[in-house]
């Protein structure tokens, strides 16, 4: 009897798990749908001459400037209210700037101040999700999860684009956005009534999934927020994650120019190692998350968070060799199925880590400050975009792209050797600091 009743209990916990993970899912495409609307009718904007490029740089400047300060806050605020209630509220407002982009004065400063609200808005999304999922999935599950909810961006970043050319030729672009924003806020509405923060919000459900005993120490941890920015664990989780999303940024936003214009290749070759870099993402991320999962579940009660990390060293080095023969092995002989495979491995490479390090950074702490660590590493790692985007962009003019992408394969291989010669011997410190607050 007995028996039958865990049984029945199980079956309704896994039906709320997928339910709410599926719902996490398509409401997060939205999200990055209504993160790169503006993005996707620029080009008819620009073409009716409503802006120009120097304005265009301007507002979507202003966004990634909110979205990098929001993101920071959103996650500190995770862990204090409802991620829930944060992560609607983050995509109803996102999806209603989009439609007042539309209805709103075609000027400067109003698509500037819409969008800057568009990026504080977004800002709330991932780091909300992942305190949900955290609520939801035991220690060998999370980075399976973490990984296929993360790959929604790269589908609807595949799919966008398409659909909002064929939308802009045929209806324009204000009716776009307009047909973009409601159904995202149609999309918001539904997931207020499917998502909860945790199994113990809903009616006679307790959370039955197995915890360890690392993740129970780590639950009933009174360490306090200060402690993280002293941990040098979580500054190395911090500098890897800066170099690694610098990387991507730049193979994703700068390899094409560099194809074409320092080894002669056409636009369309160019343009198609973008493509299968965000591929190579797409399948990496999920492997990243399969294969530490495996990491975990292969240790049992002995595990640890941080036995992800040799999957992320792996895939760094692979990234590494990458990184040099696109420097060294590429030039304007090269063949379209060899760049186009770089390409794959580069991504696999890369996305693989960015994973990796945003499920460390929010594991390895207690569960009432996962949201501020993550918050703390996603900093960095907007910090790399950063540096991927003028800084780099002067470094090339002064020298060129193959200069830049060689100093990020010095730079991912430094990462690697410090993670193989220093990571090991991090991981107790921040556990010890756990450990003694408790006893």
């Amino acid at each position: 009897m007995n028996k039958n009743h865990d049984e029945t209990k199980h079956q309704i916990y896994r039906y709320h798990q997928i339910k709410i993970c599926i719902t996490l899912f398509i409401s997060y495409a939205f999200y990055y749908l209504m993160r790169k609307s503006f993005s996707l009718i620029l080009p008819e904007l620009l073409f009716t001459s409503i802006i120009d490029q120097n304005d265009a740089g301007i507002i979507l400047s202003a966004q990634s400037i909110s979205y990098t300060i929001s993101k920071f806050i959103g996650g500190i605020l995770s862990d204090h209210i409802s991620a829930k209630i944060l992560f609607i509220n983050g995509l109803f407002l996102s999806s209603l700037t989009t439609v007042l982009l539309a209805f709103g004065p075609q000027t400067l400063t109003s698509f500037t101040i819409l969008w800057f609200l568009n990026g504080l808005a977004q800002g709330f999304g991932w780091p909300s999700l992942v305190k949900i999922l955290q609520q939801w999935t035991s220690n060998k599950q999370f980075g399976t999860y973490y990984s296929v909810l993360s790959a929604s961006a790269n589908i609807s970043g595949g799919l966008s684009p398409l659909l909002a050319t064929l939308m802009t030729k045929n209806f324009g672009w204000q009716n776009t956005l307009i047909s973009f924003g409601i159904v995202s806020i149609f999309i918001a509405i539904i997931s207020m009534f499917m998502i909860s923060n945790r199994p113990e919000d809903i009616t006679g459900m307790v959370a039955i999934e197995s915890e360890t005993k690392n993740e129970k120490m780590k639950k009933s941890s009174p360490i306090k927020w200060k402690e993280l920015l002293k941990s040098p664990f979580i500054w190395l989780l911090s500098i890897s994650y800066l170099v690694v999303f610098a990387a991507k940024t730049t193979a994703c936003d700068w390899g094409q120019l560099y194809l074409m214009n320092e080894r002669q290749k056409s636009q369309l070759i160019a343009s198609s190692f973008t493509s299968t870099v965000e591929s190579g993402g797409f399948f990496g991320a999920i492997l990243a998350g399969y294969l530490s999962d495996k990491m975990i579940a292969a240790k049992n009660k002995s595990s640890n968070s941080c036995d992800r990390l040799p999957v992320a060293t792996a895939m760094m080095t692979l990234s590494t060799f990458a990184l040099h023969s696109f420097c060294f092995y590429v030039d304007s002989f090269t063949s379209h199925l060899f760049i186009a495979i770089l390409g794959f491995i580069l991504g696999i490479a890369l996305y693989g880590p960015i994973i990796i390090f945003g499920m460390v950074a929010t594991e390895s702490v207690p569960k009432s400050l996962s949201g501020t660590s993550h918050a703390i590493v996603a900093l960095a790692a907007n910090v790399g975009a950063i540096i991927a985007g003028l800084p780099f962009t002067m470094l090339a003019q002064i020298y060129s792209w193959k200069t830049v992408f060689f100093l990020l394969e010095i730079s991912t291989a430094l990462i690697v050797l410090l993670m193989a010669i220093i990571g090991h011997r991090l991981r107790p410190d921040f556990e010890m600091i756990v450990s003694k607050k408790i006893n």
